[in-house]
């Protein structure tokens, strides 16, 4: 499925350059994804019907796309840019952290969205914004020492 995700290139000399135009807008990150789409170089097969657009038309169902607004990966801007190109479509912002809010920064919030979408297909109201359930980075409780509420008399 990688590899028929995007048009990767055949000619693996081309991976190079790419990672160079690729950490030049996105750094090592960049550098990262070019060389682990490299392998796709050798995969013959290809799909049969990707869709290559037009993006502007109406689909059979709206389209929900979530948006992580600190995604390294994939910029929060590109997701509105996406809501907006689509015709019927809608944002969903997850004020988070991560690459993505399926794995890792969940949020209930966002997950019970996703599975009304894909059972209902109904869609949140527009300008909904969910929030991880936790923090990325939460203070961790001390264990012992001044702060754990120890101290020393001398």
């Amino acid at each position: 499925m990688w590899c028929g995700d995007s048009p990767n290139p055949r000619d693996p000399a081309v991976y190079h350059a790419l990672e160079r135009d690729s950490a030049a807008r996105a750094g090592d990150a960049g550098r990262y994804w070019t060389w682990a789409a490299e392998p796709c170089a050798g995969r013959p097969a290809r799909p049969a019907n990707r869709y290559r657009g037009p993006w502007d038309r109406a689909t059979a169902h709206p389209v929900l796309v979530v948006g992580t607004t600190y995604d390294p990966s994939t910029p929060y801007s590109d997701a509105r840019a996406m809501a907006r190109e689509l015709v019927n479509a809608r944002l969903l912002t997850h004020d988070g952290y991560g690459h993505t809010a399926l794995f890792n920064n969940s949020s209930s919030c966002v997950n019970s969205y996703e599975s009304r979408d894909f059972v209902d297909g109904a869609l949140p109201p527009p300008g909904t914004t969910c929030r991880p359930d936790t923090l990325p980075f939460a203070s961790p409780r001390p264990h012992a020492g001044t702060a754990a509420g120890a101290f020393r008399s001398g």
